[in-house]
């Protein structure tokens, strides 16, 4: 597993990295399409047995991923993050 910072790792499209974690903000038109977008997440995140946080409210998702256990940035985030970006569906990252 690599950690970020200790190996090179490419933050994927419309993420930044903040105090550790990878984030990523998605708009959305409305609370439902959110909240779908969250239940797709959900999937995925069980899937690879590796949990995002998760905030979301009216025409947002927020998304932030960490190895909690390696308190860094590792593979597994990166790998998750590029899985949600496949997702689609969202109007603009930020």
């Amino acid at each position: 597993m690599l950690i970020f910072g200790d190996e090179h790792m490419e933050t994927p499209e419309g993420w930044s990295t903040v105090e550790q974690c990878l984030m990523r903000e998605f708009e959305f038109k409305n609370f439902i399409e959110s909240k779908s977008f969250v239940d797709k997440v959900s999937v995925l995140c069980e899937e690879k047995n590796h949990h995002a946080d998760i905030h979301f409210g009216w025409g947002y998702v927020v998304i932030e991923l960490t190895t909690h256990d390696k308190k860094a940035i590792t593979e597994l985030d990166i790998d998750l993050a590029t899985l949600i970006n496949s997702i689609g569906g969202w109007i603009n990252g930020c």
